[in-house]
């Protein structure tokens, strides 16, 4: 996301807020750590979702550190197209393709899912993924719209959204403070969060809290610290609740059906796949 001031459109109504955070640096530092086990996981974790996806087309949609580019990249897509709005973040999917002689099947891009000009230029893919990041927009439902609008049929459409929950509000205001933070409250906000969910919280449960980090990583391949991050500056933040994203998407095209999912009752992401029968 930009650094500028910003307008979010949540519940109907336009509010401007300040953005200090951006997505493509947090990425950025991800990058510095990344290894050849957090790229098998991530690999494994399309897999187990898509299948086998040789020879078919990839759009990755906010692509955010260019890891899932990268491993479908090694999965065998025929064609991947990656695109941000952070110029950080697709220097950063630059920097993965690069590291296999910049392929000329896969190109990268900066650009928004709003811009229907932008997207205007693509065709048509195999598999759209978007993993938390239309809920990043500003602009949620305009931007599934636009997504599923890429989706060939018999295609995939493989998203996950921020789950509408009792708290949702609070998190809204507590991403905005920290959005006003000098880089030090931040530092001191990622920790003390990290801190209090993936130590104590486990403690008081009776549970091994370094047996869970472990797990944590072993999910997608992320880094707990960096989704802290990114959980906490996210700006704009939108959600919905599971039944919203399914009904939304089914009436505006009856080629779409749900084939998968994982619903969570927390804030964090429901994940959706759907696919495009013709």
């Amino acid at each position: 996301m930009d650094m500028n001031q910003k307008n979010n459109v949540n519940n109907g109504k336009e509010i401007k807020r300040k953005i200090t955070f951006s997505f493509g640096k947090n990425w950025n530092n991800y990058l510095k750590n990344i290894t050849k086990i957090r790229v098998k996981i991530a690999k494994s974790s399309l897999i187990s979702y898509l299948g086998d996806v040789k020879n078919k087309t990839f759009l990755d949609i906010g692509c955010g550190s260019g890891l899932f580019s990268y491993a479908i990249y090694h999965l065998g897509a025929k064609k991947i197209v990656s695109f941000d709005v952070d110029n950080f973040s697709v220097q950063c999917a630059k920097y993965l393709r690069d590291k296999v002689k910049n392929p000329k099947n896969w190109n990268v891009y900066q650009g928004s899912i709003l811009n229907n000009k932008f997207i205007s230029n693509f065709n048509k893919f195999d598999i759209v993924y978007s993993w938390g990041v239309l809920h990043h927009t500003g602009r949620m439902w305009e931007a599934i719209r636009n997504a599923l609008s890429l989706v060939k049929d018999n295609g995939l459409f493989y998203i996950a959204i921020y789950n509408k929950t009792k708290s949702s509000k609070y998190w809204l205001k507590i991403k905005e403070f920290y959005n006003l933070l000098p880089k030090v409250g931040k530092i001191l906000m990622d920790y003390s969060l990290f801190a209090l969910y993936k130590i104590i919280y486990p403690l008081i449960l009776v549970k091994n809290p370094f047996k869970l980090l472990n797990e944590y990583q072993k999910k997608r391949g992320m880094d707990p610290i960096i989704d802290i991050k990114d959980w906490l500056g996210g700006l704009p933040y939108e959600y919905a609740t599971f039944e919203e994203i399914v009904k939304f998407i089914e009436e505006l095209n009856l080629s779409f059906k749900l084939i998968k999912y994982d619903k969570t009752n927390k804030g964090a992401n429901n994940i959706f796949l759907f696919k495009k029968f013709s």
